[in-house]
């Protein structure tokens, strides 16, 4: 087997490439006799095409192409059967129509569902955290769905703006730049959602200070009025007590 682009014997290339803890370990997976195996490390010995397949077999990691003429990566992205999946259906619905802007719009969705997915995991951990009722946080759910779809529906009519204009309409001046703005608002309205931030306490970040600083200070008016509260429950009681007097008074005056 010719190897003209990596330099060193290839099974030794592909053993390190493996990360094999030893030659030992790599016979046993492979199946393949050390006596063979030397020989191959040593280039005593050209493999034959059963070698190879053993080796694709217990490492599928391995290109098959790199394994036959020396070209190409050493180790690929083994495929599973989403892989498959997902590229059938990118070739038969999104490449088949040569559309560039359906390939790039179906780029672009696949970036903001995996963000989107990420910032609803997001939600629900600071939710937890924060003990949110589920009534409450049904709202956060709600309220974050809408700004996630509105923000898809941007960046698609961001990536309409014609570069040029067209000969009817000609160039829109500062429609990127409308989409660009609407599309920043969402990104932060988002980010406010996640972080369980409503609109009252954004338009007025230090409201929930000023409110916990104010019922700290009236215990402390409390107490300080606790040693007081014996004086004054006298005081009310002459008072009344005097209320009362004058009272009987003007009774008898009238009589």
């Amino acid at each position: 087997m010719e190897n003209t682009e990596n330099q060193g014997n290839w099974l030794k290339l592909l053993i390190n490439e493996l990360k094999m803890p030893s030659t030992a370990e790599f016979c046993r997976k492979a199946n393949l006799n050390r006596g063979l195996v030397d020989k191959l490390a040593a280039d005593a010995h050209s493999p034959s095409l059963d070698t190879l397949q053993k080796i694709k077999d217990a490492f599928p990691e391995t290109n098959m192409n790199w394994l036959i003429s020396g070209h190409g990566k050493v180790l690929v992205d083994v495929q599973d059967d989403n892989d498959i999946k997902l590229l059938e259906q990118y070739r038969s619905k999104i490449k088949s129509k040569a559309n560039q802007r359906l390939v790039e719009k179906f780029s672009i969705s696949v970036d903001y569902f995996v963000q989107d997915h990420s910032e609803m995991d997001e939600l629900e951990n600071n939710a937890t955290a924060q003990d949110v009722k589920d009534k409450d946080l049904m709202s956060f759910r709600m309220q974050l769905l809408l700004f996630q779809y509105r923000r898809r529906l941007v960046s698609d009519l961001l990536l309409q703006v014609p570069k040029s204009g067209t000969l009817l309409t000609g160039t829109i001046v500062g429609l990127k730049e409308q989409y660009s703005d609407l599309l920043d608002h969402l990104n932060n309205e988002i980010f406010k959602t996640v972080k369980l931030v409503t609109d009252d306490l954004a338009s007025n970040p230090d409201e929930k200070d000023q409110v916990v600083t104010s019922e700290a200070s009236l215990e402390e008016d409390l107490s300080d009025d606790e040693s007081l509260s014996d004086d004054v429950g006298r005081d009310l009681a002459e008072l009344l007590e005097y209320a009362g007097k004058a009272g009987e008074l003007n009774i008898d005056d009238k009589e």
